[in-house]
């Protein structure tokens, strides 16, 4: 009986030893077949009731699985526990993040200091200038939906030289119209010029082959600037008309297929229309391009303060 335990204490450690050492090298993997328990008594030189005690024994410690009429299996660790799709989605970001970061040379404090840096800017006033209000608003409104940013909308005549606002902010945003004066005003400053959305003009020329087209702006001096961007066009079904005077925009109306509400154009124009003429009134009013690069120049106005914090403190600035 005493041999008997020690011949199990024995083939028990013996195949303890090789199918740890054999999982480590690589030579098995969670879920392939073992030896089964007659190969084991027979290369072992035990009984089988010796080599199945040995494997049952393992069992119980989790190392292997037998199946009846099966054989013996290598257990495999138990699945993790199933994360959500926001679990997921978080950690693909951080595995690429710190990934991507470290192959550049960065450690995780230097990632650290650049996302709280971003997550500053997010919060810091942008100033959206434009000579027209309801266009500056439009365009804030919309960066502030899309990036999250505080995008503030300014009128270019209320600015001078020196003023706080412009020299305070991260970056200036505007159209093409005014990135030169901008840059009599604010010397030095990053000016991101921002760009229509194509899919209005191509909108507008698609439906200008076919209908009378009424675009309807918030004021006169957005209407002059559409009236030189429609002439591109070569349309002849399409009209401006600026929503300063309700009696000239619904007798403008009274000769069109549809009115196309500007961005910009302002709400009560949508009641203001005869009941039967369709309403246009786009979704988006600056193009992807336009964000990209004003989320771009956000980031450098991050990297910028890190480098400026880190020359201050003497820590060393991200390459």
């Amino acid at each position: 009986m005493a041999r008997d335990q020690v011949a199990g204490a024995i083939i028990l450690d013996t195949l303890r030893e090789r199918i740890v050492s054999g999982l480590y090298v690589g030579h098995w993997r969670p879920g392939e077949r073992l030896p089964s328990i007659r190969e084991i008594a027979d290369a072992e030189g035990v009984d089988r009731k010796t080599a199945a005690a040995a494997y049952h024994r393992l069992e119980q410690e989790g190392l292997v699985h037998v199946r009846p009429r099966s054989g013996v299996y290598l257990s495999a660790p138990p699945p993790p526990t199933p994360a959500g799709p926001l679990e997921r989605l978080h950690r693909q970001w951080l595995q690429h993040t710190f990934e991507s970061a470290r192959a550049l040379g960065l450690d995780t404090r230097t990632i650290l200091r650049l996302t709280n840096e971003v997550s500053v800017l997010e919060q810091v006033r942008l100033p959206v200038i434009e000579c027209s209000w309801p266009q500056a608003e439009t365009i804030a409104e919309e960066l502030r939906d899309r990036l999250e940013i505080q995008a503030m909308p300014y009128l270019l005549e209320e600015l001078r030289p020196g003023d706080p606002l412009l020299a305070d902010a991260p970056i200036l945003v505007t159209t093409s119209y005014h990135v030169s004066e901008l840059g009599l005003l604010a010397p030095g400053r990053v000016v991101v010029e921002v760009t229509l959305a194509p899919s209005i003009l191509r909108e507008l020329r698609a439906r200008g082959d076919a209908e009378r087209i009424l675009v309807v702006t918030s004021d006169d001096i957005q209407a002059e600037k559409v009236r030189r961007a429609l002439r591109h066009l070569r349309a002849e079904n399409l009209s401006t008309v600026p929503a300063t005077d309700r009696s000239s925009l619904l007798t403008a109306a009274q000769q069109a297929d549809a009115a196309f509400l500007w961005p910009g154009a302002p709400r009560w124009v949508e009641e203001a229309l005869p009941p039967n003429l369709k309403r246009i009134r786009p979704r988006r009013t600056i193009s992807d391009e336009s964000v990209t690069r004003i989320q771009t120049a956000l980031l450098d106005a991050a990297l910028r303060r890190v480098r400026e914090t880190s020359r201050s403190t003497g820590a060393v600035a991200p390459r």
